[in-house]
């Protein structure tokens, strides 16, 4: 085969990169999409990016949300951040969705090179993957650590199809077998390290997934082929690049585990519930399961069994709940709106279906006909294994035991996520089939195998899209988010349902002839191909590319296109009326370092509140998980003014706005004169509605025990208070203290024992936890300087080990890369 010059790779690459601009062309005049996610998480750091300007120091403690909460988790030193950097184009200034839509076309090219189809068919397949409908609606949804993780998947299973596939060489030991080992393990080896960097780990734990179901089927073509030891070697050869590449994300991965056991996804340690305290609060999603998520929140947006057939057809369940509809359809006419809630679906709602493209179904049910080898079986079984997963509760036994028994599976929430898997396989396996096809001269009995293929799988799947037209007139175009819509109008339902009924039935049916018409044309294209009335494969190829973006690009521009820009003034951090209100009132008062409870907004779902003053509320994926049992009992059905005061709530803004000064707030510190010693984590909660918590602090005396009794009257010239720092430094919290006798100090902050440590005049103290989630310290007599500082030294000691692997693994991977020119550049000298 005639080897592709360097200049055409990179023109393709510029082409991919064109491509990506034209999709997002609004971006490249400086407008930029309403990316919600992006919005919030924009707002929860916004103070830290303040005080990393102002200070130098870069935060690990967020005190803006939820009393304050650990704010590094996805932070990291290491020598693979400037390769990232490259990949998402940071250093050259491309904007964040262009760089996004290429990389997945990027990855997907390098991955099908590694698999050994041609340029041009590598770019079919990057564009089937690249443009599927998921892949852009996250975009507008703003999921961009899930996308850059999702365009690492495919060269992970490439690099590792190259390692394994090297012991199948005619002679293992030839040069071109330890080049394609070589360049297996550097490409499987950076790309995990890089996908891992991203931190979607929930993408990561589905790529692993396919490499095992890969590792299977190869083991399996090993013990055929008398191979097995040399199999086993790649194996372990593999399992070095895994270590290295986790090695090089250690302080991300471990930091994140560690900090996961305090949060929701760690799971839940009380069996009591509100109810036990009100006797009319509902069980919490988060109460139930002890090591991880709870499966009816975790398995909140599962995929519907009949839903996946969006796969083939996009408007096969209505589309979108906010759906984009012309002026001639029903319900345009009817209320004059160009957005219905077509989706009638088994989710609460969502931004659009998940389409991989008729053309590459089509393509991936001809490959499971005409292509022959362990990809076939590897990637058919993760497929669908990933579509089993998607479909969450709707298929609760399969489902509910993977949850209980995988490892790590708990953790994660959004079964419909697992289709990103089936996703990359299926485009994979569409890629492949191509290769088959095109890769050369056929006999005669080859032709007429794809002709058969050709014929069964285009003819099954319009078979199948006719007979669901057919017998759809018996549906009831009904679906889970009707239900809450039939609640909220009433008796107007009825007219709204008859319309949407309408707008729904139309859509499939058009969406119906849309894929069969796509699915036809390819056939055709790949028929005239194989039977020689097509002879130049260049337009072939180019056909099918072209059917293949104009059917993917068609889905897309319905979720995510120019409407979807805005001038980028418009989505700046701005302050609200209340905000100026709480500043004027504090100024006027002379309060710092207070906490606002904001009703006005969803309060545990709305980080923007966050960006100018520290909140009682929040967003945050990883809250805590005490704090989560704290909104549950104490802050959200029934507010307890008690822990409102020990938070040191200052300000309070109601529901239309006006902001009210608590007075009551216990302030950032206080002493107590009584301790009352608690045995579980269920009675530390329950007893915080039974004391007076400016006076007594509850203590979990299984945790953590006190020197002092600490019972009777407190000292009344006892003073402690918190010294203001201008400018504001996280890390570090600096308290006076004067008592005439040892006291018990509580402070308003959040406790978090890993990081923080405390310190008495510059001597190391022990302090504990009271009050279920607030930090308690013992002082002596006289005058003191309280400090506490966020160390982080676990983190600390993390960062310099992934610094060292991160630096060893780049210097393998130069030493490999030389390895593999050397020989070749040895032969090219002897030829002169």
């Amino acid at each position: 085969m005639k080897q592709t010059k360097w200049y055409t790779h990179l023109g393709i690459i510029i082409g991919m990169l064109v491509v990506a601009c034209v999709y997002m062309s609004p971006a490249l005049s400086g407008k930029q999409i309403a990316q919600g996610d992006v919005q919030k998480a924009d707002a929860m750091v916004h103070a830290q990016r303040i005080e990393y300007e102002q200070t130098g120091e870069a935060p690990d403690w967020n005190p803006t949300m939820f009393g304050g909460m650990p704010n590094y988790y996805g932070q990291q030193h290491s020598a693979i951040q400037p390769i990232r950097n490259l990949l998402i184009m940071r250093p050259f200034g491309v904007e964040r969705n262009i760089a996004i839509i290429f990389l997945y076309l990027l990855g997907f090219y390098v991955a099908l090179l590694a698999f050994g189809l041609s340029p041009w068919l590598a770019v079919v397949g990057a564009l089937g993957f690249g443009f599927a409908s998921y892949n852009i609606i996250i975009i507008e949804a703003g999921h961009i650590t899930k996308a850059w993780a999702m365009s690492m998947m495919a060269p992970i299973l490439a690099g590792m199809w190259l390692v394994l596939h090297s012991v199948l060489s005619e002679e293992n030991k030839s040069k071109k077998a330890r080049r394609q080992l070589l360049w297996g393990v550097i490409l499987f080896t950076l790309s995990l390290a890089l996908q891992i960097s991203f931190n979607h780990i929930q993408i990561t734990y589905y790529t692993a997934i396919a490499c095992i179901f890969m590792g299977i089927a190869y083991a399996v073509v090993a013990l055929r082929s008398k191979c097995f030891g040399r199999m086993a070697g790649r194996v372990g050869i593999l399992i070095v690049g895994a270590a290295l590449a986790f090695g090089s994300n250690a302080a991300l991965l471990l930091g994140n585990e560690q900090y996961s056991h305090y949060t929701m996804r760690g799971g839940n340690e009380l069996t009591v519930t509100p109810s036990d305290l009100y006797g009319d609060a509902p069980l919490s999603a988060s109460e139930s399961n002890a090591t991880g998520l709870d499966i009816d929140y975790a398995f909140n947006w599962s995929y519907g069994i009949g839903e996946t057939y969006t796969l083939l057809v996009p408007g096969a369940r209505g589309g979108g709940s906010g759906e984009r509809v012309g002026k001639e359809s029903a319900f345009y006419k009817t209320f004059r709106s160009e957005q219905a809630p077509l989706y009638w679906g088994d989710q609460p709602f969502t931004s659009g279906p998940v389409y991989f493209g008729a053309i590459i179904i089509f393509l991936f049910l001809l490959g499971m006909l005409v292509v022959k080898g362990a990809e076939r079986w590897w990637l058919l079984a993760t497929s669908l294994l990933a579509i089993l997963l998607a479909w969450g509760s709707n298929l609760m036994p399969f489902n509910e035991w993977i949850f209980t028994h995988l490892p790590y599976y708990n953790k994660f929430r959004t079964p419909s996520m697992a289709l990103v898997l089936a996703n990359a396989c299926m485009a994979l396996m569409a890629a492949l089939t191509l290769k088959h096809i095109f890769q050369g001269e056929r006999t005669e009995a080859e032709r007429r195998a794809i002709n058969r293929g050709l014929y069964i799988s285009a003819g099954a799947l319009v078979a199948v899209i006719l007979g669901v037209l057919v017998f759809s007139g018996s549906s009831a175009f009904s679906g889970a988010a009707d239900r809450q819509m039939e609640a909220q109008y009433g008796s107007q339902w009825q007219q709204i349902y008859d319309v949407l009924v309408q707008d729904r039935r139309a859509l499939l049916r058009s969406d119906s002839w849309r894929s069969i018409l796509f699915i036809v044309l390819a056939a055709v294209v790949l028929w005239l191909y194989n039977n020689k009335k097509l002879r130049q494969s260049t337009i072939a190829i180019a056909l099918i590319g072209v059917l293949v973006l104009v059917d993917l690009w068609g889905i897309d521009r319905r979720y995510l296109n120019d409407d979807n820009f805005v001038e980028a003034r418009r989505l700046e951090l701005r302050r609200d009326q209340y905000d100026f209100a709480i500043d004027e009132q504090a100024t006027a008062y002379g309060d710092h370092d207070y906490r606002v409870f904001n009703l006005a907004v969803n309060t545990y779902n709305d980080s923007k509140p966050s960006a100018f003053h520290d909140q009682v509320g929040g967003y945050s994926p990883v809250k805590l998980s005490r704090y989560q049992n704290m909104i549950d009992f104490y802050l959200s059905r029934h507010i307890s003014p008690q822990v409102l005061n020990m938070l040191n709530t200052r300000y309070i803004v109601l529901q239309n706005g006006q902001v009210q000064r608590n007075p009551d707030a216990y302030g950032n510190a206080w002493f107590v004169r009584e301790v009352k010693p608690v045995a579980s984590a269920n009675e530390e909660i329950l007893a915080l509605n039974q004391v007076d918590l400016q006076q007594v602090a509850v203590i979990d005396t299984t945790k953590f025990h006190l020197q002092g009794s600490y019972h009777g009257l407190a000292d009344s010239t006892a003073t402690i208070s918190l010294q203001p720092e201008k400018p504001r430094r996280s890390n570090r919290l600096r308290y006076q203290s004067h008592t005439a006798a040892p006291a018990l100090a509580v402070l308003s902050e959040v406790y978090y024992g890993p990081d923080w440590r405390a310190y008495i005049d510059g001597k190391p103290a022990s302090y504990v936890r009271v009050n279920y989630i607030l930090r308690a310290i013992e002082v002596p007599t006289g005058d003191h300087t309280i400090d506490f500082r966020d160390e982080a030294p676990r983190r600390q000691q993390l960062n310099r080990i992934t610094l060292i692997v991160s630096i060893l693994t780049l210097l393998a991977m130069v030493a490999a890369g030389v390895a593999v020119y050397m020989p070749r550049r040895k032969k090219e000298t002897s030829i002169q």
